[in-house]
């Protein structure tokens, strides 16, 4: 059944890949300080400014009053259901986090932070959220361009590069540990396939769950 739905064998792995993370994440430590020294090495007041920029992109700042404008838009547009399947992804895959979080308790590492926050560590919330949400979003995107018949594959590249990217911004802020990083994109990868095959369920179904 697993090889006859791809999605279910790439959410089994991160689940794998979670566990993994969650058990030896204490363990960890000197892979984490040897990668946080890398990238530290390559500070500059410029870059800097432009991970600052980065890290905001994967705040609630700006992903709860985006989810709010599209839940808004799709109401409007009489497709209420992609409206709460958006709502469940975001508010959902922010509650997890905060219970993994509390779970883990762990803390934030104390070196060169360049930017203040508070909260605990494990794992990331702006690489999990980002992960869930931007990714869900790019995939969207990415079916709406395919129903139309146009190139897509670059919607994919790009989603997961702006994901990266915010990943990369909260070890090079010195807010999080690389380790809490990895251990975001699997778990937000989870949360992403949850919704994936959420909304697939619901096209398959011939409830308005499409676009």
């Amino acid at each position: 059944m697993i090889r006859k739905h791809p999605l279910l064998l790439i959410g089994l792995t991160l689940v794998i890949l979670f566990v993994l993370f969650g058990v030896f994440h204490n363990t960890l430590t000197q892979f984490d300080l040897v990668i946080m020294h890398l990238i530290w090495d390559i500070r500059s007041d410029w870059l800097s400014t432009v991970f600052v920029f980065i890290t905001e992109i994967g705040s609630a700042k700006i992903s709860i009053p985006l989810m709010i404008l599209l839940v808004i838009y799709f109401s409007v547009n009489k497709n209420s259901k992609l409206a709460l399947i958006l709502m469940f992804n975001l508010i959902g895959v922010r509650t997890m986090n905060r219970w993994l979080k509390a779970g883990f308790n762990r803390t934030r590492p104390d070196e060169n932070p360049l930017i203040e926050v508070g909260g605990l560590s494990f794992p990331s919330g702006h690489s999990m959220n980002s992960t869930a949400f931007f990714g869900f979003l790019g995939y969207l995107i990415w079916v709406v361009l395919r129903k139309k018949g146009r190139e897509a594959g670059y919607v994919l590249w790009v989603t997961g590069g702006l994901i990266l990217l915010i990943g990369l911004s909260r070890v090079y802020l010195g807010v999080h540990f690389p380790s809490d990083v990895l251990a975001g994109f699997t778990a937000g990868g989870i949360w992403l396939i949850l919704t994936i095959l959420l909304f697939k369920g619901l096209s398959n179904n011939g409830d308005k769950g499409d676009i």
